[in-house]
C-alpha cells in the first residue's frame, strides 16, 4: 500500500476508544490494509495504567498487543493521567454518562513513515588485512610480529 500518504496516528500516540466503552491504548505501529484503511497495533491499558495485553483470541498471533485494529474506532488523546477517574460527561448524543474521562481529542498527527535507511557503503578490500588473515589461517601464531607486519613496522 502507499506509505507516502500521511497517517492520522503515529507510533507512541495515546488513543482512546470512541463510544461508550472508552478503552485506553498506546499505538505500537501504524499500517494500511489493501484498501487503504488505517490499521493500528495497540498496547491496551486498564484505567489504572497497567498494560493488559491482548483481549481478542491470539490464535497463534501476538499476545502482548492487539494487532490490526481499525483506526476509525480510536481518537488521539494526550497522555492520560493514571489512574483515570470516572466522571460524568456528555456523550455524542448530548446525554450525561459516567465514563473514564481522558480529556479532549487531539488533532490528527499527519505522520509519514520515515524513508528506509540505505545500507552502509561496502568497505574496500584491504590486501594487507587479507594477507594477515591468510597467515593466521595457515597457522601463524605470533601476534606481535603479525601486527607489526600488518602495520608496516619493522621488528
Amino acid at each position: 500500500m502507499d506509505d507516502t500518504l500521511p497517517y492520522p496516528f503515529k507510533p507512541g500516540d495515546w488513543v482512546a476508544g470512541i463510544g461508550d466503552h472508552r478503552r485506553l491504548a498506546r499505538v505500537r505501529d501504524v499500517s494500511r490494509d489493501e484498501n487503504g484503511a488505517v490499521l493500528l497495533d495497540l498496547w491496551l491499558y486498564d484505567p489504572g495504567g497497567t498494560r493488559i495485553g491482548r483481549e481478542s483470541p491470539a490464535l497463534g498471533g501476538p499476545r502482548t498487543f492487539e494487532p490490526c485494529c481499525d483506526a476509525a474506532g480510536w481518537e488521539r488523546i494526550a497522555r492520560p493521567d493514571f489512574p483515570v477517574a470516572v466522571r460524568w460527561v456528555e456523550d455524542e448524543g448530548g446525554r450525561r454518562v459516567a465514563r473514564h474521562h481522558v480529556g479532549p481529542a487531539l488533532p490528527p498527527a499527519n505522520w509519514s513513515r520515515p524513508a528506509p535507511r540505505s545500507a552502509p557503503a561496502a568497505q574496500p578490500s584491504d590486501d594487507t588485512l587479507r594477507r594477515a588473515l591468510e597467515a593466521i589461517a595457515a597457522g601463524h601464531n605470533d601476534p606481535r610480529s603479525l601486527a607489526a607486519e600488518v602495520l608496516g613496522k619493522k621488528t
